[in-house]
């Protein structure tokens, strides 16, 4: 009808002419996993117990003659009939009729990549799983590059039976064991990501729900939803998705098919030496970044894939040398910096949010306990109280880069900072745009003004959004307090680099 098809349409029929009756499971297969905002298991509802389980929160199937033989209804060939007792009789027609009288919720989200993008993360998963000579760094993740990818394998019958396996397992991975985005905005009541499998209520019922992953209270549901959520904001464009591509693919070569308790323990444990990796193997080698400290093309898959796997083992570096590093790479106020990236950032707020975590628990984290008042003095501040920190999430909207210094005042004249000393870790932070731009010229003072709140004296939380901004203006009010503080002089460059040290300290610990 004269319309122009899209790319993964284009391989779509590609692969089902490789597949001749056998195409009908492939395009349900495919049809399903495109609808990027919904939960796979609710694509299947005749063959739940068969693909995902009786509670629905498992993957059986070992291939995709295995998915056949699961999805024979669903192709449309006759199943073979079985003996059955009258009690079998009644009891499935009481399932049916609870089905039919139980109305399904649909429970859907905002997705993370759109589809022609994951079809490339799949594609690269099956090749560097079956291709002994496979070049994962000349590979293009870029949805641009859809069919040229597609292209480099030979598409036979073979070929597309593995990839219509692996897509539809990749599809439960990405659904169940990743992040994704509530359907609202962010506000700082509600933490808006989540990390949940999709799974029946009861053995009785036929209601699902969405039910927390790692569903044992020690702390690793809120440790693995900050990791994964942090990697998300830090790398929101889909052709940049690296970590989701590496979690993936650790999911596929650890066999993560049943959700046991040890086997999430070593996911969370490869989430957080993933975050780790990033930050010692490419973030603190200036040989892996450009001239404005990006990332270079390439840089991920060269220090992460080893052979046919993903590896997150490293050598450990000693906090002096990694502090030394990060300074020759980003500066220290002493010379010209070209800037710090968005992950660097987010990652030390998830090690100072996990620092929190793991020092202050119950009696430890009251008011004037020995372990708070050493925590807070580790941060460099006086105690701001804990909500902060028990509401902290990574929120999508911040992405401005704030000087606590502002720029239109650094002149280096008359006491006031200089360009380089204003351009360093100690006197950024990263925070929302709209909050930003209001503000980004006035003072330290000024700035914390605005953000007090009259009546508590507290600082408002609803404007902040980054832990380390947090403190840079607690300090701010600390020494405003102080009769050998004057006006205007409430944040130094000697605070800038205290700052810097202490905040060093914890992310390089």
């Amino acid at each position: 009808r004269g319309e122009q098809l899209e790319k993964h349409e284009i391989i779509k029929a590609r692969m089902l002419s490789k597949l001749g009756d056998d195409g009908v499971v492939f395009s349900k297969i495919w049809e399903s996993c495109s609808k990027m905002s919904e939960y796979i298991q609710q694509s299947f509802p005749n063959e739940r117990n068969n693909i995902f389980g009786s509670w629905c929160s498992n993957f059986y199937p070992n291939d995709y003659n295995d998915l056949l033989e699961k999805m024979v209804i669903e192709a449309g060939e006759e199943k073979k009939e079985e003996k059955k007792s009258i009690s079998q009789f009644l009891k499935e027609d009481e399932l049916l009729h609870k089905m039919k009288t139980e109305k399904e919720r649909a429970d859907t989200f905002q997705p993370i990549i759109d589809f022609p993008n994951f079809l490339l993360i799949v594609l690269k998963i099956t090749r560097l799983l079956d291709e002994t000579n496979f070049e994962p760094t000349s590979f293009n993740l870029d949805d641009k590059e859809l069919i040229n990818e597609f292209d480099k394998v030979n598409m036979d019958e073979n070929f597309v039976k593995k990839f219509g396996y692996n897509l539809l397992r990749a599809k439960y991975y990405l659904d169940n064991y990743i992040v994704h985005h509530a359907n609202e905005e962010d506000s700082i009541e509600n933490n808006p990501w989540a990390l949940q499998k999709w799974q029946r209520e009861s053995s009785n019922s036929y209601k699902y729900y969405p039910k927390n992953l790692f569903d044992f209270d020690d702390g690793s549901q809120k440790k693995a939803v900050h990791l994964l959520s942090m990697f998300e904001v830090s790398f929101t464009a889909r052709q940049r998705k690296n970590y989701l591509f590496y979690c993936l693919f650790y999911l596929f070569k650890n066999d993560i098919q049943k959700p046991q308790i040890t086997i999430l323990k070593n996911y969370l444990k490869f989430v957080e030496g993933l975050a780790k990796k990033y930050f010692y193997g490419i973030y603190l080698e200036k040989a892996m970044l450009n001239e404005i400290n990006t990332p270079l093309p390439r840089s991920f898959d060269s220090v992460m894939i080893e052979g046919n796997t993903v590896s997150v083992a490293m050598a450990n570096t000693p906090k002096n040398i990694a502090i030394e590093k990060f300074n020759a790479v980003y500066g220290d106020g002493k010379e010209k910096s070209v800037g710090v990236p968005l992950f660097v950032f987010n990652y030390l707020d998830y090690k100072i949010w996990v620092r929190y975590a793991d020092e202050l628990r119950g009696e430890k984290s009251k008011k004037g306990s020995r372990e708070r008042q050493e925590f807070y003095d580790k941060l460099g501040c006086s105690d701001f109280e804990l909500d902060i920190f028990k509401l902290f999430y990574f929120s999508r909207t911040r992405r401005s880069l704030e000087h606590y210094y502002p720029q239109a005042a650094a002149t280096g004249e008359n006491g006031a900072l200089n360009e380089h000393e204003i351009n360093c870790l100690g006197n950024y932070a990263m925070i929302g745009s709209e909050v930003n731009s209001s503000g980004s010229n006035n003072s330290p003072k000024v700035k914390l003004d605005h953000y007090l709140d009259t009546l508590s004296g507290k600082v408002r939380l609803v404007s902040v959004a980054s832990l380390k901004f947090m403190i840079m203006m607690q300090i701010c009010k600390d020494h405003a307090r102080k009769e050998d503080r004057k006006l205007g002089q409430e944040w130094n460059f000697e605070d800038i680099q205290k700052h810097q040290s202490k905040m060093l300290n914890i992310l390089c610990e």
